[in-house]
C-alpha cells in the first residue's frame, strides 16, 4: 500500500493531540463567525487582531476549501510579518505547513517548515515537536522512509516531549509505528503501537480519530504478519474503507474488495486524501482488468492523475530548488543585518572593556592594601581552625568521660558477683572438708557440683567484666579503626546499657523505661565498632538527656521511654533510636546534623556529638543518618548502613 494514504489522516489528528499554543490546528467550521468576519476583515487595521482573525479563518476553512485556507494562512503570515507579531507568524506558518504537508505538496512544506523551526527555536521550543512532525510527513512524501524514522525518533527525544500529556504522544509513537511497518520491520513495529493498544480504550470514545487511525495501524501490522482475521476485525472497529478494500483484494475476494474501494472514491475529500484515492482506485483497475476492460481503464485513468499529483518528483524537485533558492536569499538578508548588528555589539563591548580595564586598574591599586588584612584574616582562620580541632577532642573526651561513667556502673554488678560466689565457696569448701571426715561421699558430691556450678557464674561474670573493660578501651582508641565484622545486636544492647548507667551515676534520681526489638537476621556487619559505638552512644545520650528532661517538666503520669530496634532490609541494616522526649522543634531539624549546633542550654553541650556521628556514618561507612520528629511527641533517628 502507498504509505501516504496512510498518514493523511494521521497528520489531519496530529493537530488534536498537541497543545493548541504550538500547533495550527484545523477547527469546525462556524458559518455565523465566518460570514460575520469577512464583511469587515478587509477594514479591520493591521494589527495582531486581525492577523489572529486571519488564523482563525485558515484553520476553520480547512475541511471547505484548500484555495481559501492557504490564502488566510499566507495573508496572516506576510501581516504578522509585517507588524513583528511572532506568536501569529508562528501560528500562520503552522498552517502553511500543515496545509502543505498533508497535500503532498512537499516543496512548500519544507519552505514553511524551515521558516517555523528558526522562529520556534527561539521562542517556543516545545513547538519543534510539531516540526519534527510535518517533517516526517514531507519525508513520507518523498518516499525517504529512513529520514523519515529519524524525525519520528526526534520527536519522542525532545527534552519536552515527557511534559506532554499521555494523550499528547499518541501522534508520535503512531509515526513510529507506522515507520517501522513500512520498513517491515514488524517487532519494532508493534512495540511502539504497543501504545496505541493503551490508548484507544482510554481515548477512543472521547477522539474518535485516534481511536480509527489507531485501529488502522494495528490493521496494516497485522495484514504484514499475514494475520488476516485480525487485520479485518481491526479494519472494521477502526472504520477503514482502505484497510478493507485492500484485505479482500489480497483474500482474492473480488466483489467485496470492489465494495469497499468504490466507497472510498466515493465519499474521501480528495483534497485531504489523494492517496486513499490512489489505492483504491489501483485495486479497482486491477479487480476490473479481466471482467470489464473499459471500467478498468476508467479507474487506470485516475490513477494516473492521482499519481501525477503526489509522484511527479522531478518537477517538484525543480520547485523545491527555486524556492529553497529564494528562501536562502532571505537568510542571507537577515543574516547580513545580524551581522550589521554584531558590529555594532562589538563597538560597545570594546567601550565596555575599556572602561572595565580602567576600573580594574583602581582594584589592583587597592589590592595591595588589603594583603595585610587579609594575611591577618588568613592567622584567625588558623586559629579559628586549631580551636575547632580542640572543640572536637573536647567532645570526644566528654564522650569517653560519659562512657566511663557507665562501665564504672556496669562493670560493678558482675564484679559482685564474682565476689560474692567466691565468699560461697570458700565456706563450701570448709564444709566438704568437713564431709570428708566424717566419709559422708553423697554429701560431698553433693557439695562439690555446688562448687564447680559456682565456679562456671564466676567465670562467666569475669567474662563479661572482661567485655565491658574492652569495649571501653575499643571506644577511646584514637587511631583509624579497621572494617570488622560485628554483632550489631550485642553493640546496639552494650552502648545503650552503658550509656543508661552513665546517665545514672550521674542522677540517681533518673529512671526511663528501655525497650529492645533486636531483628533475629540482623546478624554480622563490617564496620569499626569504636566508631559505630561512638555514634550509639551520642545518640543514647541526647535521647536520655531528651526523656529526663521532659520528666521534670511533664505530669506525673510521664513514662520517659528510650528504644531501640534493627532490622536488616535488602543490603542494608536500618538501627533505630526513639525517645518520647520533647522532639526537635521544626524551624531547626534542617540543622541538627550542623557543627556547633546544639540545642542544649548554654555549657550542656558542644553541638558536636550529631555532626561527628553524621561523618562517621555517612563518610567513614558510606550509610544514612536521618531524622524524624514531632514536636513534643518525640524524636526518631534512623541509622543506615551497608551490609557489604
Amino acid at each position: 500500500m502507498n504509505v501516504i494514504s496512510k498518514t493523511i489522516a494521521l497528520l489531519v489528528f496530529i493537530t488534536s493531540c498537541l497543545n493548541e499554543h504550538t500547533i495550527g490546528q484545523p477547527i469546525p467550521f462556524n458559518k455565523k463567525y465566518a460570514d460575520s468576519i469577512l464583511v469587515f476583515l478587509s477594514r479591520l487595521p493591521d494589527d495582531s487582531v486581525k492577523v489572529n482573525h486571519l488564523a482563525t479563518l485558515s484553520k476553520m476553512f480547512f475541511s471547505q476549501n484548500g484555495d481559501t485556507t492557504i490564502a488566510f494562512a499566507v495573508e496572516g503570515a506576510a501581516l504578522a510579518k509585517k507588524i513583528s507579531y511572532t506568536t501569529g507568524l508562528i501560528s500562520c506558518l503552522q498552517q502553511q505547513a500543515f496545509y502543505y504537508g498533508i497535500t503532498a505538496d512537499w516543496p512548500k512544506a519544507t519552505v514553511a517548515i524551515n521558516e517555523l523551526s528558526r522562529l520556534l527555536e527561539k521562542f517556543d521550543k516545545a513547538g519543534l515537536i510539531f516540526v519534527y512532525n510535518m517533517k516526517w510527513l514531507v519525508s513520507v512524501t518523498k518516499a525517504d522512509t529512513l529520514e523519515a524514522l529519524k524525525w519520528a525518533l526526534m520527536s519522542i527525544k525532545h527534552p519536552d516531549f515527557q511534559k506532554l500529556e499521555e494523550m499528547g504522544t499518541w501522534a508520535s509513537y503512531m509515526q513510529l509505528a507506522r515507520t517501522y511497518e513500512t520498513l517491515n520491520q514488524l517487532d519494532s513495529a508493534e512495540f511502539y503501537s504497543a501504545y496505541l493498544k493503551v490508548f484507544i480504550p482510554k481515548y477512543g470514545e472521547l477522539i474518535p480519530d485516534l481511536k480509527y487511525v489507531s485501529l488502522e495501524v494495528l490493521g496494516d501490522i497485522a495484514i504484514k504478519r499475514k494475520d488476516y482475521e485480525t487485520a479485518l476485525t481491526n479494519y472494521r472497529l477502526g472504520k477503514s474503507n482502505s484497510g478493507l478494500a485492500r484485505t479482500y483484494h489480497q483474500l482474492k475476494q473480488s466483489d467485496s474488495a470492489i465494495h469497499y474501494a468504490l466507497l472510498i472514491i466515493e465519499n474521501t475529500n480528495k483534497f485531504q486524501a489523494p492517496g486513499y484515492i490512489l489505492e483504491a482506485a489501483q485495486i479497482l483497475e486491477r479487480e476490473f482488468a479481466v471482467k470489464d476492460p473499459v471500467t478498468a481503464l476508467k479507474y487506470l485513468r485516475l490513477t494516473m492523475e492521482v499519481k501525477d499529483k503526489l509522484y511527479n518528483v522531478e518537477k517538484l524537485k525543480q520547485m523545491e530548488v527555486v524556492t529553497l533558492n529564494q528562501q536562502q536569499l532571505e537568510f542571507d538578508r537577515q543574516a547580513a543585518e545580524t551581522a550589521e548588528r554584531n558590529r555594532l555589539f562589538r563597538t560597545i563591548f570594546f567601550l565596555v572593556l575599556a572602561f572595565l580595564s580602567l576600573f580594574l586598574f583602581v582594584l589592583w591599586r587597592s589590592y595591595n592594601a588589603k594583603q595585610i588584612a587579609n594575611k591577618k584574616l588568613e592567622k584567625s582562620f588558623s586559629d579559628l581552625k586549631a580551636t575547632q580541632a580542640q572543640l572536637i577532642q573536647s567532645e570526644k573526651m566528654a564522650s569517653l568521660g560519659e562512657l566511663t561513667a557507665g562501665v564504672a556502673h556496669e562493670i560493678q554488678n558482675p564484679l559482685n558477683f564474682v565476689n560474692n560466689f567466691s565468699d560461697v565457696n570458700q565456706e563450701l569448701i570448709l564444709e566438704l572438708k568437713d564431709e570428708i571426715v566424717r566419709g559422708n561421699m553423697q554429701e560431698v558430691e553433693k557439695i562439690a557440683d555446688t562448687i564447680r556450678e559456682n565456679e562456671g557464674k564466676i567465670n562467666h561474670h569475669g567474662k563479661r567484666a572482661d567485655a565491658i573493660v574492652k569495649n571501653m578501651l575499643q571506644h577511646s582508641r584514637s587511631g583509624n579503626g579497621q572494617l570488622e565484622p560485628t554483632d550489631i545486636n550485642a553493640l546496639c544492647d552494650e552502648y545503650l546499657r552503658l550509656s543508661y548507667h552513665g546517665l545514672r551515676a550521674t542522677d540517681k534520681s533518673f529512671n526511663a523505661t528501655m525497650e529492645t526489638d533486636y531483628g533475629l537476621t540482623t546478624g554480622k556487619v563490617k564496620i569499626i565498632p569504636q566508631d559505630i559505638g561512638r555514634v550509639l552512644l551520642n545518640l543514647f545520650n541526647n535521647a536520655f538527656y531528651a526523656v529526663s528532661d521532659k520528666k521534670k517538666r511533664a505530669e506525673s503520669d510521664y513514662n520517659p521511654t528510650v528504644s531501640i530496634s534493627t532490622r536488616r532490609v535488602n543490603d542494608k541494616v536500618h538501627i533505630t533510636v526513639r525517645d518520647n522526649g520533647a522532639g526537635i522543634p521544626g524551624n531547626v531539624k534542617e540543622k541538627i546534623f550542623q557543627p556547633f549546633f546544639t540545642t542544649k542550654p548554654t555549657g550542656q553541650g558542644t553541638g558536636l556529638g550529631l555532626s561527628l556521628s553524621y561523618d562517621i556514618i555517612t563518610k567513614g561507612h558510606n550509610g544514612r543518618l536521618m531524622v524524624e520528629s514531632e514536636e513534643g511527641k518525640g524524636a526518631i533517628f534512623v541509622i543506615q548502613l551497608p551490609t557489604e
